[in-house]
């Protein structure tokens, strides 16, 4: 099971290895981290961060996210970081990620954001934007099996789809990636936070949310993430046919990244 990491300014960070493989191997701990975007680190928790061996940080937001909120972690703290920055065909810096535009424009109710979540999981497996940052990463991670954190904006959605391909390509169950998948909820109490996002949300576009109608947006569920999983199909034909990952890519993987 992953564990989870708790931060003061970065939120859902956990280190998802650990699970335990049908042969009798495990997912390596300490190389695979996960969580939400670093614009906020500090000093203290960049000190953290050095301890955990990351060399590769793969940043999935859109140009507009990470202008708004630089991550610190490359370019303030250790520039000597690697980092991979998605390349989305919308990516401009005049123009809002897709979820964002749709926040502003269309989500009024629960049943807004709940369908507008399902159709986003639905769509980012094949999306090219993500095919290319997570094809990137895997070539790199197959040549070097070096320490990665991958995010998003809350690391739940994005890096869910991203953690899940990675896991399933190292022998672990759908059940388990499901499993991890829903571990936010753990890391991240939407209760307690659900208030302070929703008046964040209308400073930061200008209208007026309902904390209900914004609960799916932020949540996770079982639902979005099998979306994503019932597009990949089988991994293996979704490595060869999307990800363009040879054998030897595969291979160097689990060599890499299970013990």
């Amino acid at each position: 099971m992953s564990k989870i990491l708790k931060f003061d300014n970065i939120l859902n960070v956990r280190d998802f290895g650990s699970h335990e493989l049908p042969d009798g191997t495990k997912v390596s701990a300490g190389k695979l981290f996960r969580g939400a975007q670093l614009s906020k680190m500090t000093e203290a928790e960049q000190g953290r961060f050095d301890k955990f061996g990351v060399s590769l940080v793969v940043d999935l937001r859109y140009l507009t996210e990470r202008r708004r909120q630089a991550s610190k972690f490359c370019s303030t703290y250790n520039p000597d970081i690697f980092e991979f920055s998605a390349q989305y065909d919308q990516d401009s810096a005049d123009k809002l990620a897709p979820h964002e535009a749709f926040a502003i424009r269309d989500l009024n109710t629960a049943e807004d954001a709940y369908n507008y979540m399902l159709g986003s999981y639905e769509a980012r497996p094949l999306a090219p934007g993500f095919v290319d940052i997570v094809s990137r990463s895997l070539k790199r991670m197959a040549g070097t099996g070096e320490g990665i954190y991958v995010h998003c904006a809350a690391g739940k959605d994005r890096t869910g789809t991203f953690a899940a391909i990675v896991l399933m390509l190292l022998g672990v169950s759908k059940d388990e990636v499901m499993d991890e998948y829903l571990r936010t909820r753990q890391a991240m109490d939407l209760d307690l936070v659900i208030d302070m996002i929703t008046l964040k949300m209308e400073q930061r576009y200008g209208r007026k949310f309902s904390p209900e109608a914004l609960r799916p947006y932020f949540d996770v569920e079982t639902q979005y993430l099998q979306k994503s999983l019932d597009v990949i199909g089988d991994i293996g034909d979704y490595a060869r046919n999307v990800l363009k990952l040879g054998p030897n890519h595969v291979e160097n993987l689990r060599k890499h990244y299970r013990t």
